[in-house]
Formats: C-alpha cells, structure tokens, sequence
C-alpha cells in the first residue's frame, strides 16, 4: 500500500529550464483553449443529444445498479450491456449515468477502455487516474496492478460511487477496475462476450425498434417530412437496420438537403448495400449511410476528414483542423463544424470531439485510399510540430523550477488570476487526455526523420511522465530521441536524453541499465568540458551506486558532484545533492551527519519548492515533533536533532528507499 512507501526519496537531476523563454501572449492562448474543460478526463462525457427511446433498457439498467444504495447487496452491483457496433451502448450508459447521479453523489468515474480497437487501455493506468481523481496525490500512487487494486477498493469503501466501463475488452481488462464496495455501482459496455462475470446482470441491447427509429430520424428531419414519404422513410430505417449511429448519420446528411427526396436518398442506400453485399464486405448497416455522406461532403470537409483518421487518441480538439488541412482558421473551423453537423462526429466534452470507433476505422479506410503516403507522413509531421508547441508551453507550468515565473509572466498586473495550481491542474489535463497522440507524434517525427522535434517533444514530456508515473512511454519516446540526437550528431541532447533515460530505468529499479546511461552521459558531458552536465550525471550515478551496496563508488561520486556545483555556485543542485548525502549516512547509521547534511541542504534549497518539503518533512516527522522551516534550519542545534532524532531512527532507516524523479 502507498501508506508503506519510504518517506527517504532521492533526488534525480533531469533536463531543467532555468529559464522561462515563452511568449505569454501566445501561451495566454493556448491556455485559454484549455482552461475551461474538465480537469479530469475521467468525469462523465455530454450525452448525446436527441437520445431517444430505450426506456426499457435504461429502466433495467438503472433498477440493478441502483440496489448498490439499497444495503441489499454484499458487493458492488454491475450491469454488463452487449451488442452490435452501433447500437447504442455508449449513449445508453452515458444516459443511465445522468440519470443515476443523485444516487451517487460521491463520484461517476468514466473511461473508454478502447477494447475494440488496437490499443486497449491498461487496467494499471486506468487504476492510477481513478485514485488520482479521488485523492491521492501521484508520488503515493503504488505501482504494482495489485497494490493499486487495494488502495482503490480503500477510497471506495463506505462511498457511493458510479463507475462506467465503456468499450471493455474482457474479464482481465475489467476484473481490476471493479471495486469491493457494496455501496458502489459498475456499468459495462461491450462488444464482445465475457464470460466469468457472474456477478453481473447482462442487458443484451437490441437494434431500436421501428418507433423508436423513427422518433430518432424525426428530431432531424421533422415528422411532416417523414409523413409526405412514408413508404421511402420505412425503407430508410429498415437499410439502416434500425441502428441509432446508422439512422443519425442518415439523420444528419437528409437535413443538410431539407429539399431533397427521401426516395432518392433510398434508392442511393439500396445501391451502396448491394454493390458492398457483392464485394463481401461487412458493415452493411453503416457503410451505405457512411458513403453517402462522405461523398456528399465538400472538398475541404471530405479532407478534413479522411485526415482526422490520422489521430490516435479517443479524442481530439477542433483546433487540429487547422493544422491537418493548412488553411485559415475560419475555415478549418467551418469543416469542423460540418462534421458535426453531419454527425460523423460527436460531442465529448466541452471543446472537445471524438469518432465513433465504426466511423473511424471508415475515415482511415478512405485516407489509405486517397492520400498518398507522403502526403499521410506531412500531415503527421505537423500535428507533431503543433504538438511540441503546445507541449513547451504547458511543461512550464508542470514544472515546480519553471512554474511561479512562468505563472507570474502570464497574470502580470492582475489582481484575480488563477492560482498557480490551476495552471498546473490544466496542463497536466491537456498532457493526460492528449498522450496517444503526443506518444505517437513523437513516432511520427521520427518516420519523417524529423530528429530536432522528436528530441524537443521527448524532453517536454518527462515531468509529466514523471508525475502520473507512466515510466514505459517515458522509455519508449526516449530511445526514439537517444536515436534522434544520434542522428543529429548533437553530443549535448545526446547526453541530456541519456540522464533522462537513466532516470527512468531508475525509477523502475533497472540499475544495471540506469548506470550504463550514465556513464555514457558522464563520458560526453567530460568530452564537452560541460561540468554541470557532469555534476549532475556523477549525483545521479551515486544514487544507482547506492542501489547497487557500492558504497564507495557511491560516496565518492557525491562527493565529486558537490565540490563541481560549489564551484559552479549551483546551490539549487547543491542541496540536491546534499539531501542525496543525507540519506546516504542514514542509511549507513549515521544520524548526526545526515542532520548535518540536511540542514545544509535547507539551506541551499527554495523553499517553495518540493524538494525542500521533502527534506524539512524528514526532519520533522521526527519523534512528532516539527522543525519551523520557516527559519534558518541551522538554528535547531545538532545536539537537539540528534535527540529530536531518538530510537525513531533505527525503525525509519529499515524502510526500503523508494526512488521519485524530480526533473525539470
């Protein structure tokens, strides 16, 4: 459990910005287009609009997951809701959701676990946003999938919580997320048939029956339109085998052509049905109407569209219009919008869209088809350059050494401005809901051999990698840069992603990989003559040695840091490596020098900065006594720290020291 981590953490050196460089009218901007979504990309999307019928279904659904507040119940209630591609389950639950609310004032968590697509999310990540929803602060986050598992049923306990499981793959996807809680309720959706939920009461959802498909198509085209051709909009909804995404995409192109017959619009159907049906292949429900409408749509609309396929992400904003279609904004904007329009997006959240897994797969369909690959590989390469400039901006704020003069330079002169925290909330918001697709731009510049971009965007992600702990996109984007600065031939990126790299195989305990990282970081940065380069590598590879029981090599690559950054006159890092010492000769049974070494330390720290909390926290938490960090930590005496100190010590030194990154 996190309550059992080490309250001892050591300090990394990663790539810092000493420096805040941006232009705050631009990112003033970008922030702007951010702040006010959801902090979370957990909470509830919107529902969708004209949600008709179901009643049946919903009324079902609502009366099982409801016996989680009845007390009748040993165990969470679930509802597992199954059935065809397009019939239905998301908006179902979403409703069911809204409709539940005030049954669980506590918490409605929702994820879109992507089981039917190539990718499906992992249980560990999913845990990790949904403790951090409720709570708990990233560095007490565990990171095993069963310690996770356990402070999640510990947050629920007692509460009354809704939770949605969209798009689930199966029972191993599932079986963690579902929490131990009678008070809770769980919502599936799915596709597929999973077996080993028997707990769960299973709605299979069926295809909308004929008034309830032809109340649907009637809230985009009026009932008098519908009433003039009545054999034609009975061939309609039946060519749309009543699915609900087939009739509001039918929906969404007959209302853009209020003129139109729907006869004619039949008869189209019925052709694009046959000649699919002779060519073999499937989706014959959904691909007339998808065609239709695609063939239906401008130039610029139609392109738009085949290049919104590109993204990888669950969903995206309008703003990447412009950079997909090189246009001006009003125009990449009026695409946009007609998409919507048409249905062949829909609503997420405030800003924000997304494609039905069925349109998408379409869309890509017709990007291979009309595209050509250069022109697929450029339209990438700049989503990863739009995806840097925003990342450059919204790192600053993550950022504890950047934040405050990045924030001030912002709200200059402002007497109501938002908090430092709110800054913070937002980009670690716009970082975790935009990840696939910064992951993959990382990806994309490096097919398009674009190294400077895939260096830039890999540095920008590491405090955010960092603080919601996803160690293997950390690696992964970070061997596509070590390869990148390679190939640049730029022996100081080269070394910087190196220390980068060595951090994160720290974190994951991989030693023998970190110190390799590090001593080809220390090697360059000698070869340079860049002695902070150096210092900071060498404080590093004492905290592996450390790890490693080379005592030693360890103490004496401390030692060597320390004397470079007092001539440098870093006493930010200084103090770094000071706290690093500290626990040093704690662990050695050491405590008078420890204390010494952390006063030192306090001294040499900011003290708004977390790392100083840190270290005044491992004074403190002494025998429960405090140390007022407000003044100078020398003034405490070594005589009362060491008695402040007491038998306590020997009980916190036999913690294992667990390994937190604090890079820039």
């Amino acid at each position: 459990m996190s309550g059992n981590k080490s309250r001892y953490e050591l300090h990394f050196h990663g790539l810092v910005q000493d420096a805040v460089t941006v232009e705050p009218s631009q990112a003033k901007r970008i922030y702007q287009q951010t702040l006010t979504q959801p902090t979370s990309i957990y909470e509830l999307p919107l529902p969708l609009a004209n949600f008709t019928g179901r009643q049946g279904e919903l009324e079902g659904i609502t009366r099982v997951l409801r016996q989680a507040t009845s007390g009748q119940k040993f165990q969470a209630a679930i509802a597992l809701v199954t059935g065809v591609a397009g019939v239905g389950k998301s908006a179902l639950a979403v409703q069911a959701a809204y409709q539940l609310q005030p049954e669980f004032p506590d918490a409605q968590l929702y994820v879109n676990l992507r089981g039917s697509e190539g990718q499906p999310l992992d249980a560990l990540d999913v845990l990790a946003g949904f403790v951090r929803v409720l709570g708990v602060e990233d560095r007490s986050i565990p990171q095993s999938l069963s310690e996770r598992s356990q402070l999640y049923d510990s947050l629920m306990a007692g509460k009354r919580v809704l939770i949605i499981l969209d798009n689930a793959r199966d029972e191993f996807q599932i079986r963690p997320l579902l929490p131990q809680c009678s008070t809770c309720a769980v919502l599936i959706t799915t596709r597929r048939q999973i077996n080993g939920l028997e707990e769960a009461t299973i709605v299979e959802l069926p295809v909308m029956s004929e008034p309830e498909a032809r109340s649907l198509l009637e809230n985009f085209i009026g009932a008098q339109v519908m009433a003039a051709e009545p054999d034609a909009t009975q061939q309609i909804l039946a060519q749309c085998d009543y699915l609900p995404l087939a009739v509001r995409i039918t929906g969404g192109f007959l209302r853009q052509f209020p003129n139109s017959q729907l006869a004619d619009y039949a008869s189209k159907l019925e052709h694009e049905r046959q000649r699919l049906a002779q060519m073999h292949l499937n989706d014959l429900s959904m691909r007339p109407s998808l065609i239709l409408s695609y063939q239906s749509l401008d130039e610029a609309s139609a392109r738009l569209f085949r290049l919104l396929g590109l993204l990888v992400g669950v969903n995206f904003t309008g703003e990447v219009a412009v950079r997909l279609l090189e246009v001006e904004s009003a125009i990449a904007q009026q695409s946009f919008d007609t998409l919507v329009a048409w249905q062949l997006l829909t609503p997420e959240s405030p800003g924000r869209y997304r494609f039905h897994d069925v349109v998408r797969r379409f869309a890509r369909g017709q990007l291979a088809q009309q595209e050509p690959a250069d022109v697929r590989q450029a339209a990438r390469l700049r989503l990863s350059r739009w995806y840097l400039e925003r990342a450059e901006i919204f790192d600053l704020a993550i950022n504890p050494e950047t934040r405050r003069q990045f924030v001030q330079s912002l709200v200059k002169g402002k007497e109501q401005a938002p908090t430092e925290r709110h800054w913070l909330l937002a980009a670690l918001y716009w970082f975790e809901i935009e990840r696939p697709n910064i992951v993959a731009s990382v990806e994309w510049a490096h097919q398009a051999e674009a190294w400077d971009v895939v260096v830039s965007l890999a540095q920008n992600l590491v405090n955010f990698f960092n603080t919601h702990g996803y160690w293997g996109d950390w690696e992964r984007t970070h061997g596509l840069a070590l390869e990148a600065s390679r190939e640049l031939g730029d022996r100081d990126k080269e070394a910087q992603t190196l220390i980068n790299l060595g951090n994160v195989y720290s974190l994951a305990s991989q030693w023998e990989k970190a110190n390799q990282c590090y001593q080809q970081s220390l090697g360059i940065f000698n070869e340079l003559s860049d002695r902070p380069g150096a210092a900071k590598t060498l404080s590093n590879l004492g905290n592996v040695y450390f790890q490693q029981q080379q005592r030693q090599n360890a103490r004496d690559c401390y030692q060597q840091s320390l004397s470079m950054f007092q001539e440098l006159g870093d006493r930010y890092r200084e103090g770094q490596t000071l706290a690093n010492m500290g626990i040093f000769y704690a662990q050695d049974h050491q405590p008078a020098q420890a204390i010494l070494l952390w006063q030192d330390s306090l001294t040499k720290l900011h003290p708004n900065l977390p790392k100083f909390q840190r270290v005044a926290e491992w004074l403190q938490s002494l025998k429960g006594q405090s140390v007022e960090t407000s003044s100078p930590p020398q003034t405490l005496g070594l005589k009362r720290l060491i008695l402040y100190w007491g038998g306590a010590f020997f009980l916190i030194i036999s913690l294992i020291v667990s390994m937190i990154i604090l890079t820039g």
